[in-house]
């Protein structure tokens, strides 16, 4: 009687922990801002999907020798997933990490850390500021793309963000 009540027992801690550590992942679950739409995050039947922007918005600013992608909005977001694709919508550039909470996702197109993730589901204040920089300094024209995740069933599809080298 009492191994059965063991086994029970760690049976529901078992299911409480993967559900936990699935809705709660240390990166983004896809390469591609509009594959979300079919993630677990969609709900069964994508009633989760969300219209909109949330609020949530990047600019861009062009420095020195690198881009200032500034990620503002109403509150803090508990994930997201960012990259630059070029005219033919491959991916390049690299982010610069300097934030513990944020990590590069391994991701098809140019450059290691063309893609940039979250590392855990703690908040992330904002504004947010995320360098990047792309290896050929006439690259012509790009669009950031990007989603933010403010919890497991509610997240934003950010507007896509024009930048250019010249």
């Amino acid at each position: 009687m009492t191994s059965s009540f063991i086994l029970k027992t760690l049976l529901i801690y078992l299911t409480i922990f993967t559900f936990y550590a699935s809705t709660w992942p240390n990166h983004a679950g896809t390469c591609d801002v509009k594959e979300v739409d079919q993630s677990p995050h969609a709900g069964d039947k994508g009633e989760n999907i969300v219209q909109g922007n949330g609020g949530y918005n990047i600019t861009v600013k062009k420095e020195n020798d690198h881009y200032l992608f500034i990620l503002a909005g109403p509150e803090a977001i508990r994930g997201l997933l960012v990259y630059v694709e070029d005219k033919d919508g491959k991916r390049f550039g690299e982010f610069t990490l300097d934030n513990k909470l944020l990590q590069y996702k391994d991701c098809e197109g140019e450059g290691k850390g063309n893609t940039i993730t979250h590392t855990s589901n703690d908040p992330k204040t904002l504004p947010l500021e995320l360098k990047w920089k792309s290896d050929n300094s006439s690259f012509g024209d790009a669009v950031v793309r990007s989603v933010v995740v403010i919890d497991f069933n509610h997240w934003y599809h950010l507007d896509d963000v024009k930048c250019s080298s010249s």
